[in-house]
């Protein structure tokens, strides 16, 4: 029997959406309507350097302050990009605000870095509806220079990095985190050598609801 005229061209998208990876299904995903710039690299553009990666400069979220990652060093870090269009990145929201509040205690932070290519005003309307437990900081046209500079690729969302307790990279992953895929890179992260963060005596942290603009002590 002959095979369909149109098997090439069939099995030649199928290669390409391969190699697309979970880029190709997190577009194709409900509910996900991807801009014209999802935070790539542009191909004339170089990576930063681990240090510059770890030294840029976010807008907060929910606190309106500045911060880079190294604000957070000594503490295992588990980096999440995602963006208000990205229907799995919205799901993956309450496993890391659970993960936050489980490990916390061990030196563990979840790091939430938006990339959408539109405004922080359309992010913060979004985080209205939300109580998160860790810092959202709202991403730039450097993240995919930032990721490339971690050893990482971001060519979909949602997207994870994790660092040691010196920031260094020991793991990506991209698409949605399983609550298994989760609890695996978290362990690895705090089990990994490195500088504890030193302790401070301070009042427990505050959970910060976008929506009524108040803390839960």
């Amino acid at each position: 029997m002959q095979p369909p005229r149109h098997l090439p061209l069939i099995v030649l998208l199928l290669v390409a959406s391969g190699a697309a990876g979970f880029g190709v299904y997190q577009w194709l995903a409900p509910g996900s309507t991807p801009p014209a710039s999802t935070g790539a690299m542009a191909p004339n553009e170089k990576p930063m350097s681990p240090d510059e990666a770890l030294g840029e400069k976010f807008d907060g979220l929910t606190d309106g302050a500045s911060h880079a990652l190294t604000d957070w060093h000594g503490k295992a870090m588990l980096v999440n990009f995602w963006a208000t269009w990205c229907a799995p990145c919205r799901a993956e929201i309450p496993l890391l605000v659970k993960l936050q509040a489980q490990y916390a205690a061990q030196g563990f932070q979840v790091v939430g870095i938006a990339t959408d290519e539109t405004s922080e005003k359309d992010v913060k309307t979004y985080l209205k509806s939300m109580v998160v437990n860790y810092p959202m900081l709202m991403g730039n046209e450097d993240v995919g220079r930032l990721v490339a500079g971690f050893g990482g690729n971001l060519i979909g969302l949602p997207y994870t990095l994790v660092l040691d307790r010196d920031g260094r990279v020991l793991k990506t992953h991209a698409g949605e985190l399983s609550p298994d895929e989760a609890q695996d890179l978290i362990r690895l992260a705090l089990s990994a050598p490195g500088t504890p963060a030193p302790a401070v005596t301070q009042p427990a942290p505050s959970v910060v609801s976008v929506k009524s603009g108040t803390a839960a002590k």
